[in-house]
């Protein structure tokens, strides 16, 4: 019999009278593995490990549709069907004319000069979620070169990946979440990076300094709100990237920010999300 850590867990979202757009957003939070949005369903898959967590926070998103044909059942699969799965839908994926992200399986040689190699099956994230999308695209035009750059909530590296591929002189990135580390460290091997970046393990929102020229925050609102309140507790907002927000919950967030006296000076919405540029 085939041990847990040898498999993964796939919860099954039949579709009915609900927003299927955003369940999706709000399993990727989780943080998801992999999506595969079918005709009459959603899949979602995760580390087998988290079970426990998994399912109560699978609780929490059902209940943000109340009244709503919303229910899961959960099935366990073998960790190489999961993986020959995932790669048969996952495919490069042009972000701007810039950014390009690929399965490192794949000799991607698209036009783009920003490439980032993904190793799905491992990852926290793939580039391919809204927030990613937006905080990229975002970062490609106020990006400058030799920055040093604040990467909240990192995960995967995905965003880490592209700041030093743009020209960033260094990278901080940090994450609450300890199961993010190899994955992390395994991309930046897949893409050629040695150097000019750190990775922590902790909340970035308990600073007690932010000496950065750019913050790429991709987290959810209330962290955001919290890093938010403490950069400006200990000095200066550096110039700042937000996301991760629900669209249903920007003009909160909005708000907070201009209460700062910051300047506004971007904001792009994808699907169910948003995102803004602030200093």
């Amino acid at each position: 019999m085939t041990s847990k850590s040898t498999k993964w867990l796939c919860y099954t979202f039949p579709k009915g009278d609900y927003d299927s757009d955003i369940l999706v957003a709000l399993l990727s939070d989780i943080p998801c593995l992999g999506i595969d949005e079918q005709n009459d369903a959603v899949l979602a898959y995760f580390n087998a490990s988290d079970e426990t967590t998994i399912d109560s926070k699978t609780q929490e998103i059902i209940d943000y549709f109340p009244g709503q044909d919303l229910h899961w059942t959960k099935t366990w699969i073998e960790n190489r069907e999961w993986h020959l799965k995932w790669q048969s839908w996952f495919k490069p994926m042009r972000i701007s004319p810039t950014i390009a992200v690929y399965p490192y399986w794949e000799n991607y040689t698209g036009p783009e000069p920003v490439k980032i190699a993904i190793m799905p099956g491992m990852a926290f994230g793939t580039g391919t979620h809204p927030t990613t999308q937006m905080a990229l695209r975002l970062l490609e035009r106020f990006i400058q070169p030799k920055m040093k750059i604040l990467d909240a909530g990192c995960g995967s590296g995905i965003l880490t990946v592209a700041a030093l591929k743009i020209g960033a002189g260094h990278v901080d990135a940090w994450d609450i979440d300890p199961n993010i580390e190899d994955n992390f460290n395994n991309h930046m091997k897949q893409n050629n990076i040695t150097d000019r970046f750190t990775l922590s393990i902790g909340d970035v929102t308990r600073l007690n300094q932010y000496k950065y020229d750019l913050v790429l925050s991709n987290i959810e609102r209330k962290p955001n709100l919290a890093l938010l309140d403490n950069m400006a507790k200990y000095g200066k907002i550096p110039l700042s990237i937000f996301t991760g927000i629900l669209k249903d919950e920007y003009a909160i967030f909005k708000r907070k920010v201009l209460n700062y006296g910051l300047i506004f000076k971007a904001e792009m919405f994808l699907d169910e999300w948003a995102a803004m540029v602030a200093e």
